[in-house]
């Protein structure tokens, strides 16, 4: 028996490959389940005192586009493992740290990112100050700091936190095989301690 559709297949693929610029979604791939390296913790700060230090699962889906003859879209549901810290002084200064396995989303490629850079803003604020979030306005760039050796953009934002308005800056750096996320919260022109973090061995 004639199979059409069998027919059709190298005419449909011809075409898909010959419109440059269109949007490949690849099959469904298998989730991908990766765990944080090492933590990185904030060891001396001044006034500074841990409360949370634990390694939670966090669920997100990562997507990434691929630009070329033929632009392609990759979605993949990640399960990450990371090491969470927080701390906390007097004043209601908050900061944390996020820990989080840098996953590769597409095979045979250099492609890498960090999981809880997929989570929304106001979860990623709850993980890392241990504080009932409510809104969270866009972030900003606002010159740069340095975290673990390694100068990065820094981002502002005003949030809403356990009901009340605070100032917060957050940056992001790769850490070997991990990503960092760090989050401080305080009013303006308290120094913030992102330059003492340091990753365990």
């Amino acid at each position: 028996m004639y199979d059409g559709l069998a027919g059709r297949r190298p005419v449909l693929a011809g075409c898909a490959v010959a419109l440059a610029g269109c949007s490949l979604l690849p099959e469904e791939p298998e989730s991908i389940e990766a765990e944080a390296a090492a933590p990185v913790v904030l060891p001396e700060s001044p006034g500074y005192t841990t409360v949370v230090a634990e390694e939670p699962t966090v669920e997100t889906m990562v997507r990434v586009d691929l630009s070329g003859d033929v632009q392609l879209t990759s979605r993949r549901d990640v399960t990450a493992t990371v090491f969470r810290r927080v701390c906390e002084a007097p004043g209601g200064r908050r900061f944390g740290l996020l820990t989080a396995p840098a996953v590769r989303v597409v095979e045979d490629s250099e492609v890498i990112r960090d999981p809880v850079a997929s989570l929304d803003a106001d979860r990623v604020l709850e993980l890392a100050t241990d504080c009932t979030t409510g809104s969270v306005d866009g972030y900003e760039k606002a010159g740069s700091v340095m975290l673990l050796s390694t100068e990065t953009t820094r981002e502002v934002t005003t949030a809403t936190l356990d009901g009340g308005d605070a100032q917060v800056v957050r940056v992001r750096v790769r850490a070997g095989e991990d990503s960092v996320t760090a989050v401080a919260v305080a009013p303006d022109g308290v120094e913030h301690p992102f330059e003492n973090v340091r990753r365990e061995a």
